[in-house]
């Protein structure tokens, strides 16, 4: 079913790549520290990635001091929101993931007007989801999933960050698409859910691969499949569910976006050094480290992500009623 997107709701996607971003930028940017807003705690994959390029940014231009900074809370929405809220002088950024636009949906949240007005910079890095099971667990492809879940009738569990993170959204798109019904467990974050799975309180979990990846790698547990359109490269031999079951894709991105008003010219500017950061050897190595794929390339190019993103979630959302608890 298609859904249309109200012209509010395409605000986040295509904001100011048309029109003047506000005054012109000094040509002396940054003038002083530019703070990088992360909203989630230190040690995740998010904060890693921001940090990364903060130092590798504070190296490329010349007087730049660029810092990270997290405000974790609301499932990113408070760190959303004080961005948005920000001067938009070129010294505050956001780097984030789709949690942030699912967040504003399934919590219903009034927040959702400023993140929709956030302006996108960057398109960091893109990573699969992936159904990880212990290594003794009977299904070893999507079709064998699919059957078995249709075999146990809604009796299969599967574990997840919690309602409303992309993984549950991602598992409920597959149910919808696939007629199959399991038993969606929420845990409060990654690891427990991953946790959950080691000790066998449920069947599978619905993860990324970073929280996972030393246990994929010991072969303490198995990936049957990741949800990226192409295979991962640090994973080349687990399968997509798209070679079983065509135009089922689902990635988690990771961005960097700016204050409505943020001016053009520093958002050239920003968007032009991280695209350059992102092809550097050692940052592809370290992306790749943690299952994602470096990506980079213009401002319109993740305006058109977000917008795809926006509408897909809405119709998960909507069609099936999903509030946060």
């Amino acid at each position: 079913m298609t859904q249309s997107i109200g012209r509010r709701e395409l605000m986040l996607a295509v904001p100011a790549l048309l029109t003047a971003g506000g005054a012109q930028a000094q040509a002396a940017w940054p003038s002083r520290p530019v703070r990088i807003v992360v909203g989630f705690a230190a040690g995740g994959a998010n904060d890693i990635m921001a940090r990364l390029l903060a130092q590798k940014l504070s190296e490329r231009v010349p007087g730049g001091s660029f810092i990270v900074e997290n405000r974790p809370g609301g499932s990113t929405l408070v760190a959303a929101d004080h961005v948005a809220r920000s001067n938009p002088d070129g010294t505050t950024f956001f780097y984030t993931s789709p949690s942030t636009l699912i967040s504003g949906l399934v919590n219903r949240s009034p927040v959702v007007e400023q993140v929709q007005s956030l302006v996108p910079v960057v398109l960091a890095q893109s990573s699969p989801l992936a159904l990880v099971c212990r290594p003794d667990f009977p299904a070893r492809t999507v079709a064998e999933f699919i059957a078995l879940a249709r075999e146990r009738q809604g009796r299969l569990t599967v574990s997840h960050p919690g309602t409303g993170a992309i993984n549950h959204l991602a598992m409920v798109l597959l149910m919808r698409q696939t007629g199959i019904e399991v038993t969606l467990v929420p845990y409060t974050g990654n690891q427990p859910s991953i946790t959950a799975l080691i000790r066998g309180d449920v069947d599978v979990a619905h993860d990324g691969l970073f929280t996972p990846r030393a246990q994929i790698e010991a072969g303490t547990l198995r990936a049957i499949a990741v949800t990226s359109a192409e295979r991962a490269p640090a994973y080349p031999n687990v399968p997509t569910f798209g070679e079983t079951l065509p135009g089922y894709a689902v990635g988690f991105w990771g961005g960097m976006l700016a204050p409505r008003g943020t001016p053009d010219a520093v958002l050239d500017r920003m968007n032009t050094e991280l695209d350059v950061i992102l092809r550097q050897p050692d940052v592809v190595e370290r992306v790749r480290s943690f299952g994602g794929e470096p990506v980079g390339g213009g401002r319109d190019r993740f305006a058109q992500t977000l917008a795809s993103d926006w509408a897909k979630w809405t119709q998960v959302v909507r069609d099936n009623n999903i509030r946060a608890e």
